[in-house]
């Protein structure tokens, strides 16, 4: 009985740089092939004629229900190998083949037989019953003749002859099986161009091994050169079909026709060929019990992976169906072909000609491939189970909308949606021009769907403008005895700036409103800047709202981004609105002073419109696109530093000054404020730590001399943290009071930062003690001057890290300390005979300004004397070039730099005796000071003497 099996070509094999082709894949899916050992195989002697266009009329035995024709196409091949012929313009022109079993002379048409008349005298003799061979072939030529396109030949072959050498394919991924069809895409020009010559010199083309690769890793199109590179067992293939000859490359149907063996390599060159041999399976008995029982058991495995989803589930029922059970050999090699085994395994197989060992190899991999499909069985009935859970869910989910809706129960979500937005509005007392952009926007969503992106961003859009406080204010209260209340519980010192406040506060009560004025609270950090906000907040009962602008360089920070882009929202004086719930909040913009700049904008020129009393009624922010009043909103801003702050910004502020402490200030601060909300922070009891009155002002002078209190604050937590430890692990009465001196203070804090007050205790001629102001408060600085060496033109070289401002004074310096030595010590040429060096120390600190210049010119002068200036005495202020004093800033925080370092008397400019005499009495109690409009006063003060 022919019997035939079914092979879906799902295997793919690249070859001599070509590439799987889907398509073609997909166009010769349904190839049947079939292997029988009884059957010959059946080639053209020409591949001319396409697959699509053959007409060749086939005719067999099956069984005893007579004899059936079938038509070879691409996609249906009868049961034996067929090789067909590629398609010409001119028609398909077939050869004669060279196999020892042709037809008999009598049959060809040069012997005046027909072959006509003999295969129709064969057919009747078929269905008479007549013993033929298997299979009968109608051949439609005579010799010479040229048959039309759909016309082929098929002749017979030897079974067992295979050819001398073969040209070498090398597959990739999957070895190929006898029995089984692949398609190959040969993409390298030069190969396609060597398998056409040889079709051209012998008719048809050649037979081809395929052989896969040893490496996995392997660069699939790479051409094979060295036979170590390839497996030495194979498949001999026979070209079935060829489609697309041109430069592009070829796509061949490839049969598998038996399984071979290397014996050598031929040549190399244009392409590996090799000379091989056939091999055959072991001598077995068909008949024996353990061979069935292998079958029996692979075909029991095979239905059980057919009942479950399996990636080849039909090519499998179709083996089931029709495959030869009595070829055991075929049956193994085509069902390990349907695994998804690993290409080393199938190789295995492909090796092993041991029929019961190959059908022992393929049973493992038919139980593996069992084991997978029950688990992707188990998978997949996992995820239906949670999606009909999830679909169920949903399903009932929604009814039970629509039941509690018609119950009344339940509103719909948008209609709720809509009636919570305007039942806001109707206890807000909303402008006219955001009450008409509401409601067009509540009819807007009252129209979407509630599954639109419009949806959300409309809604979005809507809670922005109902969230806002419009007519919503906290009621102020303008009491100025309240005010001083909060302030001096909140901050201790600062009187000058306690008193602007309560000024500020006072002319708002008389007016009604503190509206109109946007304070700046300028000065060092850790002074409380920030603080004093949020007590003005506190006394005039008005919500606080605090946020940085250090570094902001998007103008959207301030303004908001347009609502076209994804993710806009308002900026932050909208949300600060929105946050707060009142338009009459305190709002603090601290570092204003380190604003930034960028692509994005510029957001000082941002601030000008929030900032501004005349404007801010109608401020426009980007996202709502509506005017909303900050008129209602006290603004305050603090900096470090006034110089970095742009003009027009300045211009709009009211710039109050908050100095530095004094060390008197910081101990009242530690002894109120500091320890008490540390030692709360730290869970230390009432008494357990007793911190001396000494040790804490030795705290001050010694680790935190900075003009704020934020790093004693530090010192302070460092000194309790030290105290719990102890507290914890070594002392054992708990109850037991720790006391902290003098004597034990560097057992808690460390070594002294500032160990000396001073460089030096006695000042050397040529060096002055001189005030200078920084961004963190006044600190003392020296300037040094030495003679280098003799010269006879005069040159000062100035080292320190000076600005420009500081160079030009210490030139300044130089002439008129040159004048002064020619009019008061007429024989004193040392300036004008040497090269001075000043310096000013600290080199890593920037340091410019115009507020050393007394300085330079008394040291210069020092120099040239030979003689030290007045002991513990400290001078600022700026000189002109005839020798007039003129006035400085931050005397102060100068002031109080020179209390730090131990100085006993100053000199200031004439016009800053305005600025002394607003300093509170403890600082100026310990300072002799002496002020100068000229030089000369300064000369005399600073040399007695001379």
């Amino acid at each position: 009985m022919l019997r035939r099996s079914v092979q879906s070509l799902s295997g793919k094999a690249v070859a001599a740089g070509g590439h799987p082709d889907k398509g073609w894949i997909n166009h010769s899916r349904q190839l049947v092939l079939c292997a029988l050992q009884r059957t010959p195989a059946l080639q053209p002697s020409n591949n001319n004629a396409s697959a699509p266009n053959l007409a060749t009329k086939l005719k067999f035995r099956h069984g005893s229900a007579g004899s059936r024709s079938f038509s070879a196409s691409s996609s249906f091949f009868p049961a034996f190998h067929l090789i067909s012929s590629e398609a010409s313009s001119h028609g398909v022109r077939f050869f004669k083949s060279t196999s020892s079993l042709h037809r008999s002379k009598k049959n060809d048409p040069e012997e005046g037989n027909p072959k006509e008349p003999a295969v129709e005298k064969e057919d009747e003799a078929v269905e008479e019953g007549e013993e033929k061979t298997p299979t009968e072939v109608v051949v439609q030529r005579s010799r010479g003749q040229v048959l039309d396109e759909n016309s082929t030949q098929l002749v017979r072959q030897d079974p067992n002859w295979i050819p001398k050498e073969v040209l070498v394919i090398p597959v990739f991924r999957r070895p190929i099986f006898p029995g089984i069809a692949t398609p190959i895409a040969l993409t390298n020009p030069e190969f396609c161009e060597y398998m056409l010559k040889l079709k051209n010199e012998s008719g048809s083309y050649p037979h081809i091994g395929l052989f896969l690769t040893k490496d996995r890793q392997m660069e699939e199109g790479k051409l094979i050169q060295n036979l170590d590179e390839i497996h030495e067992i194979g498949c001999l293939g026979q070209i079935v079909h060829v489609q697309g000859v041109q430069q592009l490359g070829m796509q061949l149907l490839v049969a598998g026709a038996g399984r071979i063996l290397i014996t050598g390599a031929v040549r190399k060159d244009p392409f590996l060929t090799v000379s091989v041999e056939r091999l055959s399976d072991k001598p077995f008995d068909p008949s024996d019990k353990i061979i069935k029982a292998w079958m029996l058991e692979v075909m029991s495995t095979l239905k059980s992976i057919v009942k479950l989803e399996h990636l080849f589930k039909e090519q499998l029922q179709t083996i089931l169906n029709q495959v030869d059970v009595s070829n055991p050999g075929l049956l193994a090699d085509i069902t390990t072909s349907m695994t998804t085994a690993d290409r080393g395994s199938l190789q295995k197989v492909l090796e092993c000609l041991d029929v019961q060992e190959r059908l022992s190899q393929t049973l493992r991999l038919l139980k593996i491939e069992l084991e997978q499909a029950e688990m992707q069985k188990t998978i997949h009935k996992q995820m239906e189970e949670n999606v009909s859970k999830m679909q169920r869910k949903h399903f009932l989910t929604e009814q039970l909308k629509i039941i509690k809706k018609e119950l009344g129960m339940e509103v719909d979500e948008k209609e709720d949606l809509v009636q919570q937005l305007t039942e806001k509005l109707a206890n807000m007392t909303v402008p006219a021009a955001a009450d008409k952009v509401i409601q067009e926007q509540l009819k807007k969503l009252s129209l979407l769907e509630t599954a639109s992106p419009e949806f959300n961003i409309t809604r979005t859009y809507l809670d922005w403008l109902v969230g806002l406080p419009w007519g919503t204010s906290t009621e102020e209260n303008l009491e100025v005895e309240d005010a001083r209340k909060v302030l001096d519980e909140d901050h201790y010192g600062m009187q000058d700036v306690k008193d602007r406040i309560l000024e500020f506060i006072a002319v708002g009560k008389l007016k009604g409103t503190v509206q109109g004025k946007i304070l700046c609270f300028h000065g060092p950090p850790g002074v409380g800047k920030t603080s004093i906000g949020k007590s003005i907040a506190r006394s005039l009962n008005r919500n606080f709202f605090r946020f940085s602008v250090g570094g902001m360089t998007d103008v959207s920070e301030i303004k908001g981004h347009r609502r076209t882009y994804v993710g806009a929202m308002p900026g932050k004086i909208i949300q600060a609105l929105k946050y707060v719930g009142s338009n009459n909040p305190v709002i603090v913009l601290d570092e204003i002073d380190k604003l930034g700049r960028g692509y994005q904008g510029d957001p000082s020129s941002a601030l000008l419109e929030v900032l501004d009393p005349s404007q801010n009624h109608e401020f426009l922010d980007h996202y709502l696109d509506v005017p909303v009043d900050l008129s209602q909103v006290l603004f305050i801003c603090t900096a470090n530093a006034m110089d970095t702050i742009p003009g027009p910004l300045k211009d709009r502020m009211e710039v109050i000054t908050v100095s530095g402490y004094t060390a008197e200030d910081k101990v009242n601060i530690a002894e109120r404020h500091l320890l008490p909300t540390a030692r709360e922070e730290h869970g230390i009891p009432e008494g357990a730590v007793t911190l001396s009155n000494s040790a804490l002002r030795t705290l001050i002078n010694k680790y935190c001399r900075e003009p704020g209190v934020r790093n004693l604050q530090k010192q302070v937590e460092k000194l309790l943290r030290k105290c719990a430890y102890k507290i914890t692990t070594e002392v054992e009465d708990e109850k037991k009071e720790i006391k902290i001196d003098d004597d034990n203070l560097q057992d808690f804090v460390g070594r002294p930062i500032f160990a000396k007050d001073t460089i030096y205790q006695q000042t050397p001629p040529g060096v002055v003690m001189g005030l200078a102001w920084t961004s963190m408060g006044g600190t003392s600085l020296y300037i040094e001057s030495v003679a280098t060496c003799p010269s006879e033109k005069a040159s000062l070289r100035c080292t320190g890290q000076m600005g420009d401002v500081m160079k030009e004074s210490t030139e300044l310096a130089h002439s008129f300390a040159r004048r002064l030595l020619r009019a008061k010590v007429p024989d004193n040429k040392f300036l004008e005979e040497h090269q001075i060096h000043l310096h000013i120390p600290e080199g890593a600190t920037p340091k410019d300004g115009p507020s050393a210049g007394i300085t330079m010119i008394t040291a210069l002068c020092s120099l040239a004397m030979d003689r030290p200036v007045k002991q513990n005495l400290a001078m600022t202020g700026e000189v002109s070039l005839t020798g007039k004093v003129l006035p400085v800033g931050g005397i102060k925080e100068k002031v109080l730099a020179a209390q730090r370092a131990g100085v006993t008397t100053i000199i200031l400019p004439e016009e800053n005796k305005r600025d002394w005499d607003e300093l509170e009495d403890h600082i100026k109690s310990d300072l002799m000071v002496h002020f100068a409009d000229h030089y000369d006063a300064v000369f005399s003060i600073a040399f007695p003497t001379a």
